[in-house]
């Protein structure tokens, strides 16, 4: 009887052995799927800033985040908008974001001031940027700003290159806020905005325009630059390709299909009309698209261009420190054509 009982409780206890194996074979198995991504690996934490809220000039990148390719490289991606009292390089440079966007001369501004920052692409291979003058103002060219009243951001590299290179005067300069009513009910007024924007919401306004474009001033920095730091290109250049292939692929993706981003968008920025976005979606293709990135590939950079920047800021003396291009600008995360 006592060995009968013996048999019985060493069955039931290799049974139990049995069924904790499986059930931690199991476990293992779940926990390894639900915790990867297709390589096998934990998804990267990541952050992009854009330099103002969500507009149809980061639509690639919204792109990328709403269809999940962000994810498909690895990375567990956050986009937090900009806005006017936002410092992308500040915020890169501080850690608080892997990427962010700016404008080619504040690249080498913060490199002035020795932050470390290097520009990885470029969305606009020509600004968005204009000045906008009332139809009937005879702003036709920027010899035509003198005796002006010009809303702009105060001390922007394209502002003070436009002073000097046209030999403005009697200029009353008044600083740009986002705010259009000191523009419309001024006749001889102009204001800086983006062919993408401002020029479609005067319009709705009723308001008459021409527009500029600052691009054809000579002073051509490239624009909404994607940027990160000498560390993380060092120390993790994997997640800086990974971030740039899944945006580029974002891009291509909002090319054809920006209507079907709208909605998200307008998620991040409920002021967006879809009016707006499909203008602004139109008016960016060949900015973005066109020139060099039509023969190159999509963000393409060139060396010639970051030099003459800096060439102009050292003759505005914005800048004071010379370097090698090679050091704030780089395309090795960029898939170029020859």
């Amino acid at each position: 009887m006592k060995n009968s009982l013996l048999y019985k409780r060493l069955l039931s206890v290799a049974f139990l052995l049995l069924v904790l194996a499986a059930c931690a074979d199991a476990s293992s198995s779940e926990g390894d799927e639900g915790s990867s991504d297709e390589d096998g690996g934990e998804l990267q934490e990541s952050k992009l800033i854009t330099n103002w809220f969500a507009q149809p000039e980061h639509g690639g990148n919204y792109a990328a985040l709403e269809q999940g390719m962000y994810e498909d490289e690895g990375l567990d991606m956050e986009i937090e908008p900009g806005g006017p009292q936002v410092s992308t390089t500040q915020m890169v440079a501080a850690g608080e974001a892997d990427f962010g966007y700016t404008q080619g001369e504040d690249i080498l501004n913060a490199r002035n001031k020795g932050i470390p920052l290097v520009a990885i692409g470029a969305i606009f291979q020509e600004s968005p940027y204009v000045f906008i003058s009332h139809a009937d103002a005879g702003v036709e060219d920027f010899e035509d700003l003198s005796g002006k009243t010009v809303i702009t951001a105060p001390g922007v590299g394209y502002w003070e290159y436009i002073k000097e290179d046209y030999d403005l005067e009697g200029v009353k300069e008044i600083s740009y806020t986002g705010e259009l009513s000191k523009f419309i009910d001024n006749p001889d007024a102009v204001t800086q905005g983006y062919v993408t924007s401002e020029p479609h919401v005067l319009e709705k306004e009723g308001v008459e325009t021409n527009a500029l474009p600052i691009h054809d001033s000579g002073f051509q920095p490239y624009s909404n630059v994607i940027f990160t730091t000498e560390k993380m290109i060092e120390e993790n250049p994997e997640k800086v390709q990974a971030f740039m292939d899944a945006t580029h692929s974002g891009w291509e993706y909002y090319r054809e299909n920006s209507e079907d981003v709208q909605s998200f968008l307008q998620e991040y920025n409920p002021d967006l009309t879809e009016e707006l976005m499909t203008y602004g979606a139109e008016a960016q293709e060949e900015l973005i698209f066109g020139g060099e990135a039509e023969e190159h590939g999509f963000g393409y950079m060139s060396e010639e261009r970051w030099s003459t920047l800096q060439e102009q800021m050292l003759e505005l003396e914005i800048i004071t420190n010379e370097e090698d291009p090679s050091n704030y600008y780089t395309t090795e995360f960029l898939s170029l054509e020859e």
